[in-house]
């Protein structure tokens, strides 16, 4: 119970005939409650939690006054003359002379006279040993903190430093004054890192690089514990000097690659370029591979960059400039060089850089160098070989691209006989003219298909330009339904298609994935054509997992054979008896020209799979691929 919980009307209360229940409120309170008359100071009314904490008689504290128990006079004249309702610390006195803090909350009644104080006392002894624990082990840490041997600091919760001991002092070299309330980015190597050192949740940093006042950097790794205080969230950053020990393990790694290096350029003539110097060390094999006497490891630089074909200098040099400043890991790189004879001879240079400096420059390269001429030589020899078995092969197989190119037309001039033959009849039959129009329309589309279809052969002998326009697969289709439903009429099969709903436009020529689609829809009714069991062609779309689209042709006919699974569609290949091998070989080189995939597999109820990739449109623009 608080004082507030008191009666607050005068001390009628301890004459009138309801004293016995004021006594009882005062005794189911939990806290020592005495009641003080303010001109005398004596207590007229006591808890057992008062007799309890001072260790009285009830009716011994009833004879005694406020100072009584008080140590400080002055202090009792200065509460009750002011009237306060709160005292934070005084001390009391107990029956056996012990002294303790107490924390008082006074509530006032009456006037004049017959003025009253309320008082409910608190003890907070253990509140004050809890404070001087807490501040010895505050002395204790601080001890720690100045005297650990490894750099500390301690930054707030927007990374200024608000401590550090003498360590970090040393380290960064400046003074305490010079350290504090500065912004731990004054300290960094990079300046962009700092938030990670106060806001990231990392608990460990390695190999950081750190700025001492003078400017110089060295490599640390750092330990982060955060906490929270009364001033917030705090971070205790300790910091270990690793640039000896990154310097040494760097010097053993480079010694290691440069053996390594060295091991797998067996054979080969090894260089050595000091940066620092300019001075490059080189073997014998170095020598003989470019006509150098032998005997003395040391090659002046200018001496070897003269023998060095002027058209190969700038490209050197560029390769070397990018190995310096770490754009590439790995110099390899050919050139040709005047060896003794004075003739030039191709060589292969390898080079890496093995020592950095602490500041990141390149101190050192290590590499290999060999003769390359007679493989050159060989390789053109191979290569002109090559193109004269290309061109005659093509000579040979003239009349079979003929016969390849009557077999794609025929499908479109099959089709106008058939539609000319029909319009025919229903001209001589008087039909309307709507009828004939229809169907002289669908003859001339199957004419303009052959002579694309002409135009994609010749782009698979000689490749154009594919323009590419954001176009509806549906509508595709829809195209090729007509001449794809009288293939399958004559196949007697059923073509069934699953197109996705809401399928992204794609990137396409309509002809060439018109042509593609007609290819693999005819490829998988011929493969049916022995088929005793219901002959059902699927063509499936939908997008793929990498926001592509993928369509599907599945067939259950004789399945694939090993040659079709790997993607060996050579042109002239076929596993067909009557097959020239060109259906597949032009429906990749169009599935190419869309920077698309085409593959077979198995399917999974026996036949085969075909699909191909084709890239989603983006905001409705068109791209022209060479």
């Amino acid at each position: 119970m608080k004082t507030s919980d008191l009666p607050t009307n005068t001390a009628l209360g301890l004459l009138a005939p309801s004293a016995e229940n004021f006594n009882h409120l005062l005794e189911v309170s939990a806290e020592a409650v005495i009641v003080v008359h303010r001109l005398s100071g004596r207590l007229l009314a006591v808890n057992s939690a008062a007799c309890r904490l001072y260790g009285f008689p009830r009716n011994t504290l009833q004879q005694m006054r406020y100072p009584d128990l008080a140590t400080e006079t002055k202090s009792v004249v200065t509460i009750f003359n002011e009237r306060r309702e709160h005292v934070p610390l005084r001390y009391h006195r107990r029956a056996d002379g012990m002294h303790f803090p107490v924390e008082m909350n006074l509530r006032w009644a009456g006037s004049g006279d017959e003025e009253y104080a309320f008082i409910a006392i608190r003890d907070v002894s253990e509140h004050f040993r809890r404070e001087r624990q807490d501040k010895d082990e505050g002395q204790r840490y601080q001890a720690l903190f100045r005297a650990a041997p490894y750099p500390l600091y301690l930054l707030n919760s927007r990374g200024i430093i608000v401590e550090a001991n003498t360590a970090a002092l040393e380290r960064y070299r400046c003074e305490m004054s010079e350290m504090l309330e500065q912004h731990v980015s004054t300290f960094l190597g990079d300046a962009q890192q700092a938030a990670r050192y106060y806001l990231s949740r990392q608990s460990m940093l390695n190999a950081e690089w750190h700025r001492r006042r003078d400017g110089e950097l060295f490599l640390a790794d750092i330990l982060l514990t955060r906490q929270q205080d009364s001033n917030g969230q705090m971070t205790l950053v300790a910091v270990r000097d690793i640039t000896e020990e990154r310097a040494l393990i760097d010097r053993l790694k480079a010694s290691e690659e440069r053996w390594r290096f060295a091991l797998e350029g067996q054979g080969d003539g090894l260089w050595d370029w000091n940066l620092d110097s300019n001075e490059l060390s080189v073997s014998d094999d170095f020598r003989e591979a470019i006509g150098m006497p032998t005997g003395s490891g040391q090659e002046n630089l200018v001496a070897w960059l003269e023998r060095i074909s002027p058209d190969e200098k700038k490209p050197l040099s560029q390769a070397f400039s990018a190995l310096i400043r770490g754009i590439t890991p790995l110099l390899e790189h050919q050139l040709r060089v005047r060896c003794r004879s004075g003739d030039y001879h191709w060589l292969e240079m390898r080079g890496k850089v093995m020592e950095w400096s602490l500041q990141g420059r390149a101190m050192r390269i290590v590499g290999s160098i060999r003769d390359i001429e007679e493989e050159r030589r060989r390789a053109e020899i191979e290569q002109s070989r090559q193109e004269r078995m290309l061109h005659t092969a093509r000579l040979v197989s003239v009349g079979e691209i003929a016969s390849a190119l009557a077999h794609e037309v025929n499908q479109p001039l099959t089709a106008i006989c058939n539609f000319s033959a029909v319009a025919l009849h229903k001209l001589k039959a008087g039909a309307p003219e709507q009828e004939l129009t229809g169907l002289m329309q669908t003859i001339a589309e199957q004419a303009m298909r052959a002579g694309n279809i002409t135009h994609q052969i010749r782009s698979f002998v000689k490749k154009g330009k594919t323009t590419l326009h954001p176009l509806s697969l549906k509508q595709i289709v829809a195209g090729i339904l007509p001449l794809a439903s009288m293939q399958a009429k004559a196949f007697e099969a059923t073509l069934n298609i699953e197109i996705e709903p809401e399928l992204p436009a794609v990137l396409a020529d309509q002809v060439q994935i018109e042509q593609l689609l007609l290819n693999l829809i005819r490829n998988g009714f011929e493969a049916m054509k022995q088929s005793t069991t219901p002959r059902q062609l699927l063509l499936g779309a939908r997008q793929d997992a990498e926001a592509r689209v993928r369509v599907e042709v599945i067939d259950h006919g004789r399945g694939l054979s090993t040659a079709m699974i790997n993607g060996h569609w050579e042109p002239f290949y076929s596993d067909k008896e009557d097959g020239l091998g060109m259906g597949l070989s032009i429906c990749r080189s169009i599935i190419e020209n869309h920077s698309g995939h085409l593959w077979a597999e198995p399917a999974p109820e026996g036949g085969a799979k075909f699909c191909f990739t084709l890239a989603c449109a983006q905001g409705g623009t068109h791209a022209e691929r060479p």
